[in-house]
């Protein structure tokens, strides 16, 4: 190597580290060319202001207001058997009357389920003589029949007085403080069904999972289930009390019907 370069020493090195750096002085190297950055993926975001949020706001509840004041819309009441079971209940109740049906259920519901319900609409489903057209009533039994388990049952639908007198006592039960379970509730059903339609108690089986889809669907009740506890469970402080009057209704009771074998039977096992 040595007979390839010349021998330097350090003066000499440092010479030439001062004309290297006079030259780099008098002629810079030029610089490097950065690559382009990279746009991020998506569609670049634009900045809006807050005129411009507002304004659009604007604008789409203007389109949405037109599109639902649009001709041509409407419900099909047929396709929703709560619905209509409501609005046949109704007319039956007014006596046949569309203007006064539409009115009663505007005025008892507490949304806005029946706003777009017009009395020509309900009158186009009866005939002269009050009763539903054959095609609304072929509509009506496939809806009940076709009704999913996630709203009310078919059969029950099929019964409204009956799930009106339930619903009559649960609220008569709840405004007084009574604790409301499924069993209470289970109770309830199987005595009113027993007296109202004993045959439907063949066709339904009284599950905890139906009374529990019952009680939050229908229109009347729309409970909520709590956490479970045994507050349904625990006496009462007049708990004697009302033990003394059950005895006596069922004395009351004995006696209106003449039930005397009771105690004749105590006498013989004795």
């Amino acid at each position: 190597m040595q007979a390839f370069f010349a021998r330097v020493d350090l003066a000499a090195y440092r010479e030439q580290q001062q004309q290297i750096a006079e030259q780099l002085k008098e002629n810079p190297p030029p610089r490097a060319v950065l690559p382009p950055p990279t746009r991020a993926v998506g569609r670049p975001k634009i900045k809006r202001t807050a005129d411009a949020v507002l304004a659009s706001a604007a604008a789409a509840d203007a389109l949405v207001a037109q599109a639902e004041s649009k001709r041509g819309r409407y419900t099909r009441w047929f396709n929703e058997p709560l619905l209509v079971n409501d609005i046949l209940k109704a007319h039956a109740e007014t006596g046949g009357s569309a203007r006064a049906t539409v009115a009663l259920l505007q005025k008892q519901a507490s949304d806005d389920r029946f706003e777009r319900l017009s009395h020509s609409t309900v009158a186009s489903w009866f005939d002269k003589s009050g009763n539903l057209l054959a095609r609304h009533q072929v509509a009506l039994d496939y809806g009940r029949a076709h009704a999913t388990s996630t709203g009310r049952s078919p059969a029950m639908l099929a019964e409204p007085a009956a799930e009106d007198a339930i619903c009559d006592i649960l609220l008569q039960l709840r405004a007084s403080g009574t604790p409301l379970n499924s069993h209470t509730i289970r109770w309830v059903m199987q005595a009113v069904l027993q007296d109202k339609c004993p045959e439907l108690l063949q066709q339904l089986k009284l599950s905890q999972s139906f009374i529990s889809t019952w009680v939050r669907g229908h229109p009347r009740l729309q409970y909520r289930w709590r956490a479970r506890t045994t507050a349904a469970s625990k006496l009462p402080d007049n708990w004697e009390e009302q033990g003394i009057c059950m005895a006596q209704r069922m004395a009351a009771t004995m006696q209106l019907h003449k039930v005397r074998f009771i105690r004749s039977l105590r006498i013989q096992r004795q």
